[in-house]
């Protein structure tokens, strides 16, 4: 998966698609506007960026052509199929249908219910006999492959166990500072991809983004058995571990981020003036400042006091560093 295919971008493709799909027709296209509101994307300028990375995603020399061409035209979106699909769908291998379930994983995780009802029909789909050798093949598809131009250096480091250097900018920081670490795992979540990895310096794990990462240089010094928690928690759904510093927070959600967590959590999802508030057990500071930041805008720490103070004055804190940038 590459820098510019992201999970959320492919959760917005998904959407575009569909909406763009039932516009063929009559052959009028997606407005712009429209394709916002119907992705929740932050602008047209975001969506026009979604509809260009389409043009990544590799088709084989031998196909020609690729399977959907998506286009803007005249301020609406328009969608058009190399052959139009009939009321009756090819039929699927099994390693095709093995190959959709491991791609909708992810989407299953984050809690989307049109993906488990996707995967659950797929399942069912698949004659009796050769369900346990489908769900094999899916078991051992990784469809997700880090990104960034590190993620080739780090997989060496953990296979060789080398110790490494990297150069890395937390959110908290302006610039990147080096590291001396013992790589253990990467891995995906939330569309993102992170390294877990031993501080040497500190003498604790440590999880790092790989779009975060300024440079990669593999040492000469082997380390032995890997240190630091089990790796098991890694396959959580979601990326958060007990630290003993964890405390009652309140976040509100506005826009298509509180339609989003209306979804995920539900009951504990209580609506407001048209948004949604939601209580996490989660520890303040900079992870979640960045957390939230991530929503575009959308969300915002409401308690406790400290927590929201310390998240204005982050916020602060960034519109002084990008102001000066500009």
């Amino acid at each position: 998966m590459t820098a510019a295919y992201d999970l959320a971008r492919a959760r917005r493709l998904l959407l575009l698609l569909c909406a763009a799909a039932r516009t063929l027709p009559a052959s009028r296209g997606l407005p712009l506007a429209r394709a916002v509101a119907v992705t929740g994307a932050r602008n047209e300028r975001e969506v026009l960026a979604d509809i260009a990375a389409l043009e990544l995603v590799w088709v084989a020399p031998e196909e020609g052509e690729q399977p959907i061409d998506l286009y803007v035209e005249n301020g609406a979106v328009h969608l058009t199929y190399p052959a139009l699909l009939g009321a009756r769908p090819p039929a699927l291998s099994l390693a095709e249908a093995a190959v959709l379930r491991a791609a909708l994983e992810p989407f299953e995780a984050s809690g989307v219910r049109a993906a488990r009802e996707a995967a659950r029909k797929l399942r069912k789909a698949v004659p009796e006999p050769l369900r346990a050798e489908s769900d094999r093949l899916a078991r051992g598809l990784d469809v997700l492959t880090p990104d960034g131009p590190w993620a080739g250096a780090l997989r060496e480091a953990i296979a060789r166990r080398v110790e490494t250097s990297i150069e890395y900018c937390a959110v908290a920081d302006e610039v990147a500072t080096r590291r001396t670490v013992e790589p253990r795992a990467l891995f995906h979540r939330d569309g993102r991809w992170y390294l877990a990895a031993w501080n040497v310096d500190k003498a604790e794990e440590h999880l790092f983004r790989l779009d975060r990462i300024a440079s990669v240089e593999l040492g000469t010094r082997v380390f032995g058995e890997h240190r630091g928690p089990p790796l098991a928690r890694l396959g959580r759904r979601h990326l958060f571990f007990e630290s003993g510093a964890e405390r009652e927070v309140t976040i509100r959600f506005r826009g298509m981020a509180a339609r989003v967590q209306k979804e995920r959590y539900g009951a504990r999802a209580t609506e407001a003036e048209g948004s949604v508030r939601v209580r996490l057990r989660a520890t303040p500071g900079n992870y979640l400042a960045g957390v939230v930041l991530g929503y575009g805008g959308e969300a915002t720490i409401e308690g406790p006091e400290d927590a929201r103070r310390a998240f204005q004055a982050r916020v602060e804190q960034l519109q002084m560093l990008y102001s000066r940038a500009t």
